[in-house]
């Protein structure tokens, strides 16, 4: 067989009647709304979870660490719906922060994250319950699916 170049030729074998298509996994039809504040000191994950957030139908704003995280939170405390919080961050890590925000608005739903598992993050931090935690890396269902449970108290 002569090819001339730069072309190519693809054999594929032949099949008997329909190949089997798989139906698409349909993706979770939730949607939230309103305004989650994330709180984490890395650049990066700040702007994937941002992305996620609004591909879920919210609205965000940001903040670098817990200092931050407590004027921001000031400032819009009555539009925020939830708060995803790093555990570890410089000037103030996440349950300072948390405690303070939670001191200007008791019934503010706070996610806490962190790149330990939750009983590890519980024992170096010395904290006995986290509250809802979510394990970094996380995957757009995981953050959904937490959310979920947070916003909706299911």
């Amino acid at each position: 067989m002569k090819m001339r170049s730069g072309c190519f030729r693809i054999l594929l074998p032949a099949t008997r009647g329909k190949a089997p298509v798989e139906a698409p996994v349909p993706e979770d039809p939730w949607r939230g709304q309103g305004t989650i504040l994330v709180v984490d000191d890395e650049e990066s994950i700040l702007l994937i979870c941002g992305r996620m957030l609004e591909c879920m139908g919210f609205s965000t704003l940001a903040a670098r660490d817990g200092v931050e995280a407590v004027e921001v939170f000031r400032a819009n405390a009555d539009r925020i719906t939830a708060v995803l919080l790093d555990l570890t961050m410089p000037r103030m890590g996440g349950l300072e922060a948390r405690r303070q925000i939670r001191a200007m608005r008791p019934d503010v739903r706070v996610l806490l994250s962190s790149g330990y598992g939750a009983q590890e993050a519980s024992e170096r931090l010395g904290e006995d319950t986290l509250g809802p935690f979510l394990e970094k890396p996380y995957r757009m269902h995981d953050l959904r699916d937490q959310l979920r449970r947070l916003i909706e108290g299911a």
